[in-house]
């Protein structure tokens, strides 16, 4: 009776999937997103508004304890406001990029991010 050896099979399998794995840790996906705030500058003295807003776990915006939608929005991100957007911790990352994004189309004089609790 002859043995069978079925190693070089299987250590080829291994080494395929040991290069599988290396080539797949070395993809990384981005998860930026880049703001261009060169077109707004900030004038000492300039009387400017100053934006409040919270961004919550269930995509709302609140202004002031209040619900508001994009087409709500428009009217006090078009004054170039100086915003800050708090979003609360438990937010997903998807749903900040996505409100960054949107606010991208504004002409903000500055933005700042705060994590709230």
């Amino acid at each position: 009776m002859r043995k069978r050896r079925e190693l070089g099979q299987s250590s080829d399998i291994a080494f395929l999937l040991i290069i599988f794995f290396l080539l797949l840790s070395g993809v990384t996906a981005s998860h930026s997103l880049d703001l261009n705030t060169s077109n707004s500058s900030i004038l000492v003295g300039e009387a400017q508004e100053h934006l409040e807003l919270t961004l919550k776990q269930d995509e709302t915006v609140l202004f002031q304890d209040r619900v508001l939608n994009n087409a709500e929005l428009t009217p006090f991100l078009n004054q170039k406001p100086h915003l800050t957007l708090s979003i609360e911790a438990a937010t997903d990352w998807q749903t900040v990029v996505s409100f960054l994004s949107l606010l991208e189309q504004y002409p903000l004089s500055s933005l700042s991010l705060e994590v709230v609790p």
